[in-house]
């Protein structure tokens, strides 16, 4: 867009020049200064970049940034989050665990050993506890079916010492039925179009009170309670 000689806002050693069209928000350099006239200016511009439907499109870039991406086996990781997720589909899961099916290896290539935990943290303030904890725990159960393939030590003991949560189940089955079935390159897998209106409407769910988890952990009601500071779901 075109630059105007506006004021520079200097952050550190960076001066950013806003573009003639931006929204100016506010023009506060010390949150401990930031008074109710300048949070308003300030949410308006983020109520606009970081709208629920912004944020989905943002996560469905990262997952399509998947394609091509192979750890090794018949299917790249962008078809293996489709395969999984339309599997879990067909079985009949309902719209938050095959968004969920869709997601969960979203950090394999990230942090690989403990890449469940990105797609749950991503998203734990729209999902239920239990599939929040399957994403979390997820590679640990994989890790059982395939223990033939390496020589892991007593992962059994290290599966069942989670044999007291109440998802223990569930894990087992999402990944017996979708996540280590989910590598086949001539299954019939449905397009991400398919699964992108699923996307919105879960990142447009009242963060922790849709889901359910506002009880699930300390954490999620001090953070449901900083609700008024951060972008609300889109107007139907």
């Amino acid at each position: 867009g075109l630059q105007v000689p506006s004021p520079c806002f200097l952050f550190g050693t960076m001066s950013v020049k806003r573009k003639a069209d931006e929204i100016v928000g506010t023009s506060c350099i010390d949150l401990a200064h930031l008074d109710k006239e300048g949070a308003q200016a300030m949410m308006t511009v983020f109520n606009k970049v970081a709208s629920p439907n912004h944020n989905a499109e943002r996560v469905i870039s990262m997952f399509k940034a998947q394609e091509g991406l192979n750890i090794g086996f018949p299917v790249d990781c962008y078809i293996h989050g489709l395969q999984t997720a339309t599997l879990a589909l067909r079985d009949g899961c309902d719209e938050e665990t095959v968004v969920c099916a869709l997601l969960h290896d979203l950090g394999e290539c990230w942090s690989p050993v403990n890449h469940g935990e990105i797609a749950a943290s991503l998203l734990r303030p729209y999902i239920s506890p239990k599939n929040y904890w399957i994403l979390k725990h997820h590679e640990v159960f994989q890790a059982y079916i395939y223990q033939n393939g390496f020589e892991l030590k007593d992962i059994e003991k290290v599966r069942d010492q989670f044999k007291d949560s109440p998802h223990f189940d569930a894990c087992v089955q999402f990944c017996e039925r979708y996540d280590s079935k989910a590598f086949d390159p001539e299954y019939d897998t449905l397009p991400l179009e398919h699964f992108i209106p699923m996307i919105k409407r879960i990142f447009n769910r009242k963060p922790y009170v849709e889901s359910g988890c506002i009880e699930d952990g300390r954490e999620n009601a001090a953070k449901f309670s900083l609700g008024e500071a951060y972008p609300s779901p889109e107007p139907n």
